[in-house]
């Protein structure tokens, strides 16, 4: 299968830029504690940002710092070790990315960064699941073309997520009513 992956992984770049930026300016508030431990109804320290939207860019740059590492090592390139920024490593594949065809598993490279900028577009702009008209069963083809995924990020979430998968016809149907309770 093969797509335009330079604009794939321009938008990946785009994606995690604009995540960082939307933590960068979120309002920061004050932690709330007491400092004379005088009062003893504080629940603690808080964290000043929203956490779990920084966990979920952590682990987005965490997944493409790994494919591009294993890509770096199989083709032999050098990468600067300290290099933790997830914009990074998206302009990294992006400069390698005639060298990165020469892959034996870059089929599965292209698929892992569809799925991922796929999924990163999804977070950002998501969808109301209200808006999605779906049949009751349904094939990963169609249910990623009504939620912005690909059909293998469907599998894959179906498959973490428990999904019970149904043949009909010899085609793997799944229950969407399963898919948009989960």
């Amino acid at each position: 299968m093969t797509t335009d992956l330079p604009a794939t992984l321009r938008h990946l770049a785009n994606h995690l830029h604009h995540l960082q930026t939307e933590i960068w300016e979120t309002r920061y508030h004050a932690a709330r504690t007491s400092q004379t431990g005088a009062r003893h109804t504080t629940t603690g320290p808080t964290s000043p940002t929203n956490d779990t939207q920084l966990d979920y860019l952590l682990d987005a740059q965490t997944r493409l710092r790994e494919l591009a590492t294993n890509a770096s090592e199989d083709l032999r390139i050098l990468i600067p070790h300290n290099t933790q920024v997830g914009d990074y490593w998206a302009a990294w594949l992006y400069r390698h990315h005639t060298q990165l065809q020469d892959l034996t598993w870059y089929d599965d490279l292209e698929t892992e960064l569809r799925d991922l900028e796929a999924e990163l577009r999804h977070h950002i702009h998501p969808q109301a699941p209200q808006a999605v008209k779906l049949p009751d069963y349904a094939a990963a083809d169609e249910i990623g073309r009504a939620l912005g995924k690909t059909p293998d990020a469907i599998r894959k979430w179906c498959k973490r997520h428990h999904v019970t998968a149904y043949i009909e016809n010899g085609k793997t149907k799944y229950r969407t009513k399963e898919i948009t309770d989960a």
